[in-house]
């Protein structure tokens, strides 16, 4: 009789330790975490960033000029140069929106992939907190290990 309750307890202590630790096969990241804080989204927001002041600058100060000039006799080529000077504002603004983002997020996939793989997951869902995911444990939350992990080779490490 002892022989089979020590038995028993450790077939449950081997089944406990076996089943109750093993990662679980679905996680999720929040997406927004993700994206503001890999190093490279940083990156190159802070060049963009750089690049759309000095050009906002450059038109607010056509502006200035526009509003200082003579009302009766309008500048025609300081008008031109006005909207050439921020349409190119606009594109830039565009073109971060889109294809700055669009290569971060081929980025962050790319390493997604790599991360789920190395830690033997069947499914990494992404949330953004707009009800895509309506409860998780918070155990299944990666999101900081995967931004951790994402930097790292971000930096090339």
């Amino acid at each position: 009789m002892i022989n089979t309750i020590a038995l028993l307890s450790l077939a449950l202590f081997f089944l406990y330790t076996y089943y109750g630790k093993v990662n679980p096969d679905v996680v999720y990241v929040d997406n927004i975490k993700v994206f503001s804080s890999f190093n490279m989204s940083k990156d190159l927001d802070r060049t963009h960033q750089k690049n759309l002041q000095k050009q906002k600058k450059t038109v607010d100060s056509i502006i200035a000029i526009l509003q200082d000039s003579d009302k009766n006799n309008p500048n025609d080529e300081l008008q031109r140069r006005f909207v050439f000077e921020n349409n190119k504002l606009k594109e830039m603004g565009e073109y971060f929106t889109n294809n700055v983002s669009q290569q971060v997020w081929s980025r962050i996939n790319s390493y997604i992939e790599e991360y789920g793989t190395q830690n033997n997951y069947t499914l990494i869902m992404g949330t953004q907190g707009n009800g895509n995911i309506m409860y998780a444990q918070k155990e299944l939350d990666v999101t900081q290990n995967f931004i951790e992990f994402a930097n790292k080779k971000y930096e090339g490490e």
